[in-house]
């Protein structure tokens, strides 16, 4: 029964992460404010790392990051090897969180967008000659951040609710077991 479960549960998992990605990929850049677009991937893989630890952020965020970076056409793993340490640096948190104050998951969301995109400063334009970092700080992190921020809130709700549900579901059938 367990395993079914462990199944059903990395199902759910792709689900999201794939629905994410569509999202991340193919509506929200018609809807741009401030010339930015949310990042979902930061939001789901910050999400798993805070409710379910290092191991799980790490893998959520290195598939993320495979996908994207196969559609993407950048440097192949340059997204994976990014999110990766995002989930780990999250998963960091899991003994500090607690289910429904959403403060934590908030300001955690809001700081690996803002490391994702000094990482994607340093990586991609900084070692191509391009200073400006103040600008790129002020025009597209910081816009991108609060933005992510506000889509993030209904997002974690939904993946909390389904760890929720996954967490019941396997408390119920361990206590079956004994």
């Amino acid at each position: 029964m367990e395993i079914k479960s462990t199944v059903k549960y990395i199902l759910v998992i792709v689900g999201i992460v794939i629905v994410g990605f569509l999202l991340q990929t193919s509506i929200f850049p018609r809807m741009r404010l401030a010339g930015v677009t949310p990042n979902i991937m930061v939001i789901i893989i910050t999400s798993f790392g805070l409710i379910r630890g290092r191991k799980q952020g790490m893998m959520i965020g290195f598939f993320s990051g495979l996908l994207l970076d196969f559609f993407s056409g950048t440097n192949f793993g340059f997204y994976a090897i990014i999110y990766l340490y995002l989930g780990f640096l999250c998963g960091l948190f899991k003994k500090l969180f607690f289910g429904d104050d959403i403060k934590l998951p908030l300001v955690l969301i809001g700081l690996s967008d803002v490391i994702y995109g000094v990482a994607i400063f340093v990586l991609l334009f900084l070692l191509r000659g391009k200073y400006d970092f103040l600008f790129y700080l002020t025009n597209v992190i910081l816009p991108e951040a609060v933005y992510t921020i506000l889509v993030a809130i209904p997002i974690y709700y939904v993946i909390l609710k389904i760890n929720q549900r996954f967490d019941k579901e396997n408390k119920r059938s361990a206590r079956k077991l004994v």
